[in-house]
């Protein structure tokens, strides 16, 4: 039987970020050389979902798999080869410890492994950031592992500052500032 104070919390956390993401974001599409980066669509959720799954070897919480299939053009961003196969994601969520700060979290990067070594993370935390760059939002945060300089280099090369060390999981605590509310 299920844990009722894990549910309860897991439905806390899934109408905070479905409340929070509404229209934080417009949806985008751009073009840079053979690869589109756009807004996700509900329609893309199995696609990132299936590829999330191949890259961490676990599947997506529940509770985030229903904000995404919600609130996609708002949290995720999509990468597309030249065949319009998704071959790299961003998710972003809503942290209950930074939402007062107006801070969104990207919670997963992913490419898949046959286009690493490319600089296709760094293209797509690029695209994140402009995206959410205009004044509803004051930050992105992010983490990187103590032990993966790559995503580490990524989220350097686009802007984004070490401020702490966090505990669980050990990872580099790190932050984009964005335009200044209005």
């Amino acid at each position: 039987m299920p844990d009722f104070h894990h549910l309860t919390h897991d439905y806390k956390l899934w109408r905070l970020n479905v409340r929070l993401a509404a229209g934080i974001r417009k949806p985008f599409s751009k073009q840079v050389g053979d690869f589109s980066i756009a807004s996700g669509k509900s329609s893309d959720v199995k696609a990132v979902l299936y590829l999330h799954q191949e890259l961490f070897h676990a599947p997506l919480l529940g509770w985030l798999k229903w904000v995404y299939r919600l609130r996609a053009s708002e949290l995720m961003t999509v990468l597309r080869n030249g065949q319009g196969q998704i071959i790299g994601y961003s998710l972003c969520m809503f942290n209950v410890a930074e939402v007062g700060q107006h801070i969104v979290h990207e919670v997963y990067v992913g490419i898949a492994p046959a286009y690493h070594g490319q600089g296709l993370a760094t293209l797509l935390r690029r695209a994140v950031v402009e995206s959410y760059n205009h004044g509803s939002l004051r930050a992105i945060s992010t983490l990187a592992p103590l032990d993966d300089v790559k995503a580490l280099r990524s989220a350097q090369k686009v802007g984004y500052a070490i401020v702490k060390y966090a505990a669980k999981p050990p990872a580099y605590y790190l932050l984009h500032a964005l335009s200044k509310r209005a």
